[in-house]
């Protein structure tokens, strides 16, 4: 319960909880660490980065006698500050293991052990078949979900690997949760990432946390919290639950989840009618500023208030500080892209911060959760294969192929489980005739594939990470890989060469990838191995050897960075701001059913920021309440559920059982579930089917979405 976090607990559970680090498969049959050579008894240091969130804390590693004995947080680093870490692989697979089709179905049976050449050259024959089969159409026959989780240079060698065929659809796991935001941001400011870097919130007199969750997701960036409140930053937090981030702030607006969107347009419409804003830098930014006021300036407070569910008096509080804030830098979180209302709701967010001329400047601008990946893979995949302007498709088009027999290669590198209807989308996968799975246990990806690949983990592989801040770390391998687990990087490599000899180049380590990086593409030009390993992190771009890195704000020219140098307010593709409407399948909706009156919330934890990873780590079990369904007191007493109750949380689309957690972190009339549990997982602590069994199928323009669906509580 909120009530029960002090800020000493919560900086110790946070110590806790990084101190788990990376996850074990099954604890219970956990094996020693694989051994690297060394001289008996010596210690050696090396320098790694966590993987997990994208703040990207970098440490050093003690090895003695080929087993980690500890991680410690690199101090140095400007971003964390050094933060403890701790690293474990246990009982993960270790042969690539295929089904065994004349005897099994897809989705279940025993498997059948291979060696590492024979997977290798069963995955180039296939790529080869649907070449010869399809000629130039071979790209559309073949797709790759993205993550590779070992390092920056894995994501290049899968990307070759893809081309070889001609293939440009490689699906970042942002397309469900920061996707809209980022396209958004790309499409009206020219940079799809954060525009300013975090150290700039300490210039800023107001911080506004827009569903950016800090504390539970990006736990080690609360340091740069205590350093604005200590330059005397204003941090609004808006979210309309109570987390460990509304420590940090100064007041909290919790309004009805969904309704994001309306809070801003009333925003802009306040500010235009007090005339709090400076016309002539308004229209700078915006190419029609004329259309601004007729559709926002008669939203008026009440309205807002009907909508969110927030008192009028917070609302106009709210308002007045961002009319006089001349320094204002909004932090947009993720679960406003899980919304089908997103897009409207980032973009009434990005003109709001035009109005007020809070985009260009120290202390202005946007920042954003999950952003913040350098630049360059696609240049120095052209460099060898040639520009391919095939158009890229969003994992629901690619759905649809494989339901109609479209698709005849997925290599399935994260997990289907994170897109709604995930039942749906595993149904799909399996008319896929084969189906790679690069993971690290035996859960719901390998039941639906054709090939596993055991991959490496951290420090089992040497490779750049990259970070929210587009700074690159460098991490040296550390232990030798148990088994036959192969990096990334070396399969994708081993698979391109097979298939295309002539284009695919031949590479040994991440090490030289990255030395091509840096001679192939201008923007890696300054970021040289020798800087990648004397820094805690080196921020991208760096355009000549030994040039600076960039700090604050993007727009270095003094304007945006879309062709024209302008946003438009009545966009061509997306139409009038005034469009927003509550989201899909949302209760308080015209369409909405009476059966599911309760909105559903899902989201991560700060010890389960990871969906597969952390399910399989007793460490991390430790502090894990299963699947519960927080419910505010009212809630409780309208459903006659008590404390601890079992419960059927239901959704038009099924159902699964949890736990009642009565707290008043959660508004009335919402539930909330963690994204986080696993059907496969061996922790009892961790197990239930995922969330997104019961989400529906909603999508906006851009990407799948999550959140304000309708649902009900049973009590069991």
């Amino acid at each position: 319960m909120f009530d029960r976090y002090s800020r000493r607990n919560f900086l110790r559970l946070s110590a806790a909880l990084l101190a788990g680090g990376a996850a074990i498969s099954r604890p219970d049959q956990a094996k020693a660490i694989g051994h690297v050579p060394r001289a008996r008894g010596a210690v050696r240091l090396f320098k790694g980065y966590c993987p997990f969130c994208q703040v990207r804390c970098t440490y050093t590693a003690r090895v003695q006698r080929g087993r980690l004995v500890s991680l410690t947080g690199d101090a140095d680093n400007y971003w964390t500050g050094g933060v403890p870490q701790g690293h474990v692989h246990g009982g993960a697979c270790q042969q690539p293991l295929p089904h065994h089709r004349a005897h099994v179905s897809r989705a279940g049976g025993s498997w059948r052990r291979i060696s590492y050449g024979e997977a290798v050259r069963m995955t180039a024959a296939r790529m080869r078949e649907v070449l010869e089969k399809y000629g130039k159409e071979a790209g559309n026959r073949v797709a790759m979900t993205m993550p590779l989780w070992d390092c920056l240079e894995s994501e290049v060698a899968a990307l070759m690997a893809l081309r070889t065929v001609g293939c440009v659809q490689a699906l970042p796991p942002g397309e469900t949760c920061v996707s809209t935001a980022s396209n958004m941001l790309g499409h009206m400011l020219g940079v799809n990432s954060g525009t300013t870097q975090v150290d700039d919130i300490c210039n800023a007199r107001t911080l506004v946390l827009w569903g950016a969750n800090v504390s539970d997701l990006y736990p080690p960036y609360t340091r740069w919290l205590a350093r604005a409140r200590e330059q005397g930053v204003r941090i609004i937090y808006i979210d309309p639950r109570k987390t460990r981030t509304s420590m940090w702030a100064d007041s909290q607006l919790r309004p009805t989840p969904g309704t994001d969107g309306m809070l801003a347009l009333g925003a802009i419409g306040y500010i235009l009618r007090e005339g709090a804003y400076n016309e002539e830098r308004a229209r700078f930014h915006m190419e029609d500023f004329e259309n601004l006021a007729p559709k926002t300036t008669p939203i008026s407070i009440e309205q807002v208030a009907s909508v969110t569910g927030l008192a009028a008096e917070d609302i106009t509080a709210f308002y007045q500080t961002l009319a006089r804030s001349e320094r204002t830098i909004v932090w947009l979180g993720g679960s406003l892209s899980r919304q089908t209302n997103g897009i409207h709701t980032v973009r009434s967010i990005i003109l709001l911060q035009a109005l007020r001329d809070n985009l260009i400047g120290s202390g202005k601008g946007m920042l954003t959760f999950q952003s913040g990946k350098p630049g360059g893979i696609d240049e120095l995949v052209d460099h060898f294969f040639g520009e391919n302007n095939t158009p890229k498709l969003n994992f629901r088009r690619i759905r649809m192929s494989m339901e109609k027999g479209r698709l005849d290669i997925l290599f399935l590198n994260s997990s289907y489980r994170r897109y709604p209807d995930a039942q749906g989308v595993r149904k799909a996968i399996e008319k896929v005739p084969f189906v790679v799975h690069m993971g690290f246990f035996l859960d719901e990806e390998s039941e639906v594939s054709t090939l596993f690949i055991p991959a490496t983990f951290g420090p089992e592989s040497q490779g750049c990470g990259y970070g929210n801040e587009n700074q690159v770390a460098w991490r040296e391998q550390i232990l030798q890989a148990p088994g036959s687990c192969v990096p990334a990087w070396k399969f994708y490599h081993d698979v391109g060469r097979l298939v295309d000899p002539k284009r695919y180049p031949d590479f040994s380590s991440p090490e030289e990838i990255c030395l091509m990086m840096q001679t192939f593409v201008p923007s890696w030009r300054g970021i040289s191995m020798e800087r990648l390993r004397s820094s805690s992190t080196v921020t991208w771009p760096i355009f000549e050897e030994g040039g600076r890195e960039r700090t604050g704000t993007v727009f270095s020219e003094g304007r945006l960075l879309t062709p024209t140098g302008t946003m438009a307010v009545k966009d061509r593709v997306f139409g009038e701001i005034s469009r927003w409407t509550l989201p899909k399948s949302h209760p308080h909706g015209k369409k909405a059913s009476k059966e599911f009156p309760l909105i559903l919330l899902q989201g991560k934890q700060l010890w389960h920021w990871q969906q597969t990873l952390t399910n399989f780590a007793r460490s991390m079990a430790q502090f894990s309440n299963g699947r519960f369904l927080q419910i505010h007191p009212d809630t409780a007493a309208a459903l006659k559920l008590q404390q601890g109750d079992k419960a059927a949380l239901e959704t038009a689309s099924g159902s699964l059982e949890g736990w009642i957690d009565i707290t008043e972190n959660v508004l009335p009339g919402v539930v909330f579930t963690p994204a986080n549990c696993c059907r496969t997982t061996p922790l009892e602590e961790n197990r239930s089917p995922s969330i997104c069994d019961i989400l529906p199928n909603n999508w906006d323009r851009i990407s799948a979405q999550h959140n304000c669906t309708g649902c009900r509580l049973r009590k069991l």
